[in-house]
Parts: structure tokens; C-alpha cells; sequence
């Protein structure tokens, strides 16, 4: 049986509750081994999500997105917009987010 794939956009803020549901979706996902998350697409004020990297928070240890070894894309025109500069996540136009719907079987967004 072919994995089921996945794809997450992320438009919430860090300390959004939505954001943690998000995180442990994608962990929940990952640990069943019949699916298969594709990448996870930060939109809007997700973009924020770009800088936790960049601090030293306990926001930054609960949602440590690098940690589910997926592709972690910023578009690079909310970063703009909220005057973020520098991210370790890949900066993508929302050129991504229709291949994110066109290559998986589902888009989940929070």
C-alpha cells in the first residue's frame, strides 16, 4: 500500500494554540508509517515561526519544527511584509503552496 501524503501550511502565530496542535499533528503523522509528510509551507503570520530558530524561548523547544526532518518553507512575501530577514527555513513564493496541493493526497492547514 502506497503511503498517504500530507502537507501542512501553517498561518498561525508560534504562541498560537493552533501552532502546537500543528506540531504534534505533524509528529502524530510521522510516527504512523503508512503516511508520509511532504513539507510544511508557513504562511502569513506563520512566517514568525521562521525566527524561533533564531531565539533562545520555551517556544523555541516546544515547537522545534527542524526536528521532523521535513522540508520547513517560509514564503518569502509574508517574511517581507513582517520584516523578517534572515531564516534557516528555505524562502518560497506561494508557487509552492499550489505544488504542495497539486503533489498530495491532502493539505492541512492551521
Amino acid at each position: 500500500m502506497e503511503k498517504k501524503r500530507v502537507a501542512l501550511v501553517i498561518q498561525c502565530i508560534p504562541s498560537d494554540r493552533k501552532s502546537y496542535e500543528a506540531f504534534s499533528f505533524a509528529q502524530d503523522w510521522i510516527a504512523q508509517s503508512q503516511h508520509f509528510l511532504s513539507g510544511i509551507f508557513f504562511y502569513g503570520d506563520g512566517a514568525y515561526h521562521a525566527l524561533l530558530n533564531q531565539i533562545n524561548s520555551d517556544e523555541k523547544m516546544e515547537l522545534d519544527w527542524s526536528i521532523l526532518h521535513t522540508p520547513l518553507c517560509v514564503c518569502v512575501s509574508s517574511m517581507k511584509r513582517r520584516g523578517i530577514r534572515e531564516t534557516s527555513f528555505e524562502v518560497v513564493g506561494l508557487g509552492y503552496l499550489a505544488k504542495l496541493y497539486e503533489e498530495n493526497d491532502e493539505v492541512v492547514v492551521f
